[in-house]
């Protein structure tokens, strides 16, 4: 179910005609008269839904976020096992990859990766339980690494021409997240604080 409930026939023809031309320009370059004709509405009815093109690119994206208080979701993210989150999120890339390939590419809105950024954030935190010895800004750090590597490595991915198998670059980033960047790359870093010499 999307995240924005349930949307009606014509709101779905206005985003899709929005969605053929998003493919080949940049929002700034789109306009409601492009988006009407294709969806063979008038503008009335047009800002009966959308206050503007931004409106319409911000619901557009709400549909392809995982919506964490759907009871499926919220049964996979409690459980110990964060594979299964991600197992969640590979069934997600399946079903919209098409979209988050347009909308984290050169030409999308920077404004998705912060939403995707924000849910990965929360699938997490889902899976933490009480953090002894850490204070919430060493929490928050963690988790905000965390949902930037997994953003990052999905944005690589679509990027990539050579890109090997979905189940190959989880492989991969599960390696980098469970031993580390350092390991991975033969790498042994340390932090020496520079001794002041007195004068």
């Amino acid at each position: 179910m999307s995240r924005i409930g349930k949307i009606t026939n014509t709101e779905q023809k206005i985003m899709s005609a929005f969605w053929q031309l998003y493919q080949e320009k940049k929002i700034s370059q789109i306009t409601v008269r492009e988006v009407i004709e294709l969806a063979d509405c008038n503008r009335s009815t047009f800002y009966a839904y959308f206050a503007d093109m931004y409106d319409l690119l911000d619901k557009f994206e709400e549909q392809l976020l995982p919506d964490l208080t759907q009871p499926a979701v919220k049964k996979i993210i409690a459980k110990d096992d964060i594979s299964l989150s991600v197992q969640h999120c590979m069934a997600l890339y399946q079903k919209y990859k098409d979209y988050y390939q347009v909308l984290l590419g050169a030409n999308g809105d920077p404004a998705f990766r912060g939403k995707l950024t924000d849910i990965l954030d929360q699938m997490i935190k889902a899976h933490l339980g009480q953090r002894k010895g850490q204070t919430n800004f060493e929490v928050d750090f963690l988790v905000e690494t965390t949902a930037s590597i997994l953003l990052t490595a999905l944005i690589f991915y679509f990027k990539r021409s050579d890109r090997p198998k979905a189940a190959e670059i989880i492989a991969l980033l599960t390696n980098v997240l469970n031993q580390g960047v350092a390991s991975q790359l033969g790498w042994h870093i340390s932090c020496q604080e520079k001794k002041q010499t007195g004068k």
